[in-house]
């Protein structure tokens, strides 16, 4: 690579300078342009653009391309940069601008086991931090070197931030946080990241999550129910997945949205009176009609590539399908 600087166009006409070495949604962020993404590792597939004119190289392997995709010209831009001027049908979500990335360190305020493998943990951040995010939006934790990400669970006008963690067995973060985390433990949080947020709340509402996948959709259902000017218009349903009844954590409690709740056990056990199988299977037999839906999934990286293809297959415009995949840390 030598620092050639070539040009990317989107299909808004909008215009970004990339260097030949650096990928091309970070190029697009650095320009003040926001295009889709999630994990920026080439796992999830949220940033899966199509490449109309020009030629790109791969930075990083693009996992979440099937061979199918590749030979439509998918791309993922978190893994490609361009070799030419290229034209991508990428669109830049002029929500999130003005939201800035910012490293702030933060103090462990409240730490509370809401069973044998889920914490939930309240952070304190400085109080000039002036840290904005939207609903639905991730941040990364560093403790120690090690930097893990996490979706934040509360919404932007609370003073502390809530996450909602799981525990990896074996995991390194995951011994601190449920062996050694102690309260006014000092961190540094990176963020906010990600583009899973609410973008029309005037529409049918389909919400997927698995595990603590919850957590972003536990912050977007509150900041609808404290905002005075929504008026709820069309059903909310939220189909929440987990292997065993004692993680579903959260217990909602809404005075103004009106939220029908599925709880979804893969594994049932001889008491379970809810739903069993998986999220997305519950949702397509439950729901009847699809075209004027927006879909919001959260969790497992396999369940949100099996929610997709389902949902689409059952009716649902592609550009209302919106996922945060919770994919493994390199």
């Amino acid at each position: 690579m030598n620092g050639n600087e070539m040009l990317v166009n989107t299909t808004e006409s909008k215009q970004f300078d990339v260097q030949d070495d650096q990928s091309i949604l970070d190029a697009a962020l650095k320009s003040g342009l926001v295009l889709e993404y999630s994990c920026k590792n080439g796992q999830c597939g949220v940033c899966k653009a199509t490449l109309l004119k020009g030629d790109v190289v791969e930075l990083q392997a693009q996992l979440a391309l099937s061979d199918r995709e590749r030979n439509d010209k998918k791309i993922l831009t978190c893994c490609c940069a361009a070799v030419t001027d290229i034209e991508i049908d990428a669109v830049d979500l002029s929500a999130l601008h003005g939201i800035e990335i910012k490293t702030l360190p933060a103090r462990v305020s409240q730490v509370a086991y809401l069973s044998d493998n889920i914490v939930e943990v309240k952070l304190r951040l400085p109080p000039t931090a002036n840290f904005q995010f939207i609903e639905g939006q991730y941040l990364d934790v560093i403790w120690n070197s090690i930097r893990r990400s996490y979706s934040i669970a509360s919404i932007s006008s609370e003073k502390e931030i809530t996450l909602l963690i799981k525990r990896f067995e074996n995991g390194q973060m995951s011994d601190y946080w449920f062996n050694k985390i102690l309260a006014n433990d000092l961190l540094r949080i990176e963020g906010p990241k990600g583009t899973f947020f609410l973008r029309d709340a005037d529409t049918p509402l389909i919400f997927l999550a698995t595990g603590t996948g919850i957590a972003p959709i536990k912050s977007i259902l509150h900041r609808l129910e404290h905002d005075p000017d929504y008026q709820q218009m069309h059903p909310i349903a939220v189909y929440w997945g987990s292997r065993y009844s004692e993680e579903f954590v959260w217990q909602a409690n809404f005075h103004k949205l009106k939220v029908d709740f599925y709880h979804v056990l893969s594994k049932p056990v001889a008491d379970w009176a809810g739903e069993t199988g998986y999220v997305q299977d519950n949702a397509i037999t439950n729901q009847a009609d699809f075209s004027a839906s927006a879909v919001y999934a959260c969790g497992s990286n396999a369940m949100i590539q099996s929610a997709k293809q389902k949902f689409l297959a059952s009716g649902l415009p592609e550009n209302r399908f919106h996922s945060d995949a919770f994919v493994q840390s390199f």
